[in-house]
């Protein structure tokens, strides 16, 4: 039962941090659809370009954690929503092209610029499009999905493109106010007070229209479940509307953390709503998930990877922290050609003091240590998980274990860094 709960949570954390991430990166692609001029699409690229490829691996993990550990509902889902999630990879891939040249060229060639724009915003769309299909309904038969190749195309999958391209396009505006100055700040204030409404009067409409399709909980849990989801709701509204205010005055990073709040509360409350539903109308978790050996497996997995993935977006948004600025004419000419030889303009790198440790000898000890701490809480799952509140202590020790690995590796880290 905890890996089972574990695995949900993970699911949603993934998904969490991938719309509150790549959210703005493909909101502001969006808006560059809104800029003529092309040095205001070049800044805005740039700013996406610090951190846009990293945003896009919380995608990578989720796909892999619901392919194995909802093998059941994947199966049934995807030959559903096939068209969407490949439009959705393509738009992907033609943004991702489109970002590495624009930033390896000087200026903003028209059809890389235009290819970077319209690929967020299929992107969006199709990803909205994708969770509203899943939503509605899929039929399926023992399991095999026995519908149509576009009955995902409900009224209620459009609804939800049309509000994820918003939100998105509301988040990439909150964004650019942190990140920007002057025009293109004032710029984004006033867009995003019209996208934060109007993003409240879609989220209103889809969660009107949501009902039919929302299973009926009953009983007491049912009952906490479902209140829980109603304040999860109103904070997500709350949030709209501190980012709605904050706009355009106070402190520039308020509009983001209202919509951030907003994205995680609305998912939190979509995930109370329907759990234990995996896929609607009626695939429960227990009858679409793995076994127990594989939900462990994935446990395991997610411990290890998940402090790696946070650590690494925090560290990217660290150093690429505070407004943008224009680099000088000298640095973006350089940048936009290649080196011929880099090696004659490249500092010689520095020795390695005696008492150092090689990398790779450093870092096969250090994931010895997490390896054999993430064994030894496995094993003593099965050894002394005989009641719920057994296997939830193993739960926590694993957890811990694995993070104080994690966090030591990551400080011997930034010693050996500042060493050299």
């Amino acid at each position: 039962m905890a890996a089972t709960i574990w695995f949900c949570v993970v699911v949603v954390i993934c998904l969490g941090m991938y719309v509150v991430l790549d959210g703005y990166d493909l909101g502001i692609g969006m808006l560059t659809l809104t800029e003529r001029d092309d040095k205001t699409r070049r800044q805005l690229i740039e700013v996406v370009a610090t951190a846009w490829d990293g945003n896009e691996t919380w995608l990578i993990l989720l796909a892999v954690t619901l392919f194995g550990g909802l093998p059941t509902a994947y199966g049934a889902a995807l030959p559903a929503l096939y068209v969407p999630i490949v439009v959705m990879l393509l738009a992907l891939v033609f943004r991702g092209a489109a970002i590495e040249r624009v930033s390896n060229t000087v200026g903003v060639p028209r059809g890389w610029g235009l290819a970077f724009g319209v690929g967020s915003l299929v992107a969006a769309f199709a990803q909205g499009v994708t969770i509203g299909g899943a939503l509605s309904g899929i039929a399926f038969t023992n399991g095999q999905f026995s519908g149509g190749t576009f009955d995902f195309m409900t009224k209620y999958a459009v609804l939800t493109g049309v509000t994820t391209v918003v939100l998105y396009c509301a988040a990439g505006a909150a964004y650019v106010q942190l990140k920007t100055t002057g025009d293109m700040r004032a710029r984004a204030a006033s867009l995003g007070r019209l996208l934060t409404l109007a993003t409240g009067l879609l989220t209103l409409a889809c969660a009107t229209l949501l009902a039919p399709w929302t299973p009926v909980r009953v009983g007491a849990a049912g009952t906490a479940a479902t209140g829980l989801a109603v304040i999860a709701a109103v904070a997500a509204l709350a949030g709209l509307a501190t980012s709605l205010s904050a706009f355009g005055r106070g402190p520039d990073e308020r509009p983001l953390i209202g919509i951030v709040a907003a994205e995680g509360f609305g998912l939190v409350a979509l995930a109370l709503l329907y759990y234990p539903t995996a896929l609607p109308p009626g695939l429960t978790v227990d009858q679409a998930k793995a076994p127990a050996g594989t939900l462990n497996f994935l446990m395991i997995a997610s411990i290890l990877s998940l402090p790696v993935l946070l650590y690494f977006n925090w560290y990217t948004h660290r150093v690429f922290r505070g407004k943008y600025r224009e680099p000088s004419a000298t640095a973006a000419l350089a940048g936009s050609r290649r080196v011929a030889s880099t090696a004659a303009h490249s500092p010689a790198r520095p020795r390695r003091h005696p008492k150092q440790r090689p990398t790779t000898l450093r870092w096969a000890a250090n994931l010895m240590w997490i390896v054999a701490g993430t064994l030894i809480a496995a094993v003593s799952v099965g050894v002394f998980a005989k009641s719920p509140a057994g296997e939830a202590i193993t739960l926590v020790a694993l957890v811990l274990i694995v993070s104080a690995g994690a966090v030591v590796w990551l400080r011997d880290e930034l010693r050996h860094t500042d060493a050299e």
